[in-house]
C-alpha cells in the first residue's frame, strides 16, 4: 500500500459512472468518474489486501474485507484507490502507508493443515527470493534479452538439500523437523529427494508441492502429492544457477520441473503467455500464470531483491472464483 500519482485516466467503455487508469507501471484500477483527477496522490490499496472492517471508508465492500481481482463491465481491475487523508505531517510520493490505515496482507495457510513444527533454521538455507510482479516492473527485462518463461503452479512453495549428510526440507517461510504426516516431508518422500539429492550435496531445490495442496488439482487422484522444481542455488557460494544448469542437474537427478512455456528473446507481446491452461497433462483447468527471467542470471539493483525475476499472474486465475 502506497502513495501513488495518477497518471491519465479514462472513461470505462461500457459505464458512465466508471473510469480506468494504471499504477505503478501496469496495474489496472477501475473508480468512481471523478473521485480522482489526472496528477491526484492517491493510495494504492493491492489485490490480497486486507482492509479494517471497522474503517468507515470501506464500508461500501459490504464484508468483503480481502480485495481481490474483478471483471467490472468487461474490464479487469486490480485493487482500489482511496484518498490521501489530511495529515500532519504529510503523506508523499511513495510512502508505504498500511500501517497507517491499518491494513494487512491476505496470508493463505499452510494447505491440508499439514504444516508441522519447525527447527531451528541452520543458516544454510535460504528462503526463496521474493519474486516481483512484471506489472509493476515492466521495463526491468531488455527487449531482445534470452528469457525462459516457466508456468507459475498453483501450490506450497518448497525447498530441500541435501546437507551434513541429512536432507533438510522446508516450506517458503520455515525449516520443517522430520514427520512424513507433514507435507513438504511427504512430498520428499514420495518423490525420492533423499537418495536423489544426497547425489548433489549443497545444491538447494526450490520447487512447488502440489497436487492434492489448493484449489487446483493438476490431474491429481485422491492421494496425489506431486513436487516440481523450478530453481536451484549453491549453498555454498550462495549463486543460484543459471537455467541451462538447473536443467542439467535436474535431468541428472530424475527431479520434475515447472513447465517451460518458452525460451527465446523477450518482448511484451509474451504477456499473453499467462493466459489459458496449464501444461501439466491431465488437467484441464487454467493455469496460475507465469514466472520469466533471464536464461543467465543477472541483477538489476532497482529491484528490491536485486535479481531479475519476475511473475505476471493470469486474468483468468484471478477470476476462476468469480468476480466477473
Amino acid at each position: 500500500m502506497q502513495v501513488v500519482r495518477l497518471g491519465k485516466i479514462e472513461k470505462h467503455p461500457n459505464a458512465d459512472t466508471l473510469s480506468i487508469t494504471e499504477v505503478l507501471g501496469g496495474y489496472p484500477v477501475i473508480l468512481r468518474t471523478g473521485s480522482f483527477r489526472e496528477g491526484d496522490l492517491a493510495v494504492y490499496v493491492p489485490v490480497e489486501s486486507i482492509v479494517p472492517a471497522d474503517d468507515s471508508r470501506w464500508s461500501f465492500l459490504d464484508g468483503h474485507w480481502r480485495i481481490r481481482a474483478k471483471r467490472l463491465r468487461g474490464i479487469f481491475s486490480m485493487g482500489l484507490l482511496t484518498e490521501v487523508p489530511h495529515a500532519d505531517p504529510p503523506w508523499d510520493l511513495g510512502q508505504e502507508v498500511h500501517d497507517l490505515l491499518r491494513i494487512t496482507k491476505y496470508e493463505p495457510p499452510e494447505p491440508l493443515h499439514m504444516g508441522g513444527e519447525n527447527e531451528k533454521d541452520p543458516g544454510f538455507l535460504p528462503t526463496y527470493t521474493d519474486i516481483e510482479g512484471l506489472r509493476r516492473w515492466p521495463d526491468v527485462l531488455r527487449v531482445g534479452e534470452e528469457v525462459v518463461i516457466t508456468e507459475k503452479i498453483h501450490g506450497a512453495n518448497g525447498r530441500w538439500l541435501w546437507y551434513w549428510d541429512r536432507l533438510w526440507a522446508g516450506s517458503h517461510h520455515a525449516i520443517k523437523k522430520r514427520n512424513e504426516d507433514n507435507l513438504w516431508w511427504k512430498a520428499a518422500a514420495r518423490n525420492g529427494l533423499q537418495e536423489k539429492l544426497r547425489r548433489q550435496p549443497g545444491i538447494a531445490f526450490y520447487g512447488e508441492v502440489f497436487g492434492q495442496v489448493q484449489d487446483l488439482k493438476y490431474g491429481a487422484g485422491k492421494n496425489d502429492i506431486f513436487i516440481a522444481m523450478f530453481d536451484a542455488m549453491d549453498v555454498v557460494t550462495r549463486r543460484y544457477l543459471d537455467y541451462d544448469e538447473f536443467e542439467v542437474q535436474c535431468g541428472i537427478l530424475g527431479l520434475d520441473t515447472v513447465p517451460l512455456l518458452y525460451r527465446g528473446p523477450w518482448d511484451g507481446s509474451l504477456r499473453a503467455l499467462a493466459e489459458g491452461n496449464t501444461h501439466r497433462s491431465h488437467a484441464g483447468h487454467v493455469r496460475e500464470g507465469f514466472v520469466v527471467k533471464p536464461a543467465a542470471e543477472r541483477i538489476d539493483l532497482s529491484l528490491p531483491s536485486s535479481r531479475v525475476i519476475l511473475k505476471l499472474i493470469g486474468e483468468g486465475y484471478h477470476l476462476r472464483k468469480g468476480g466477473c
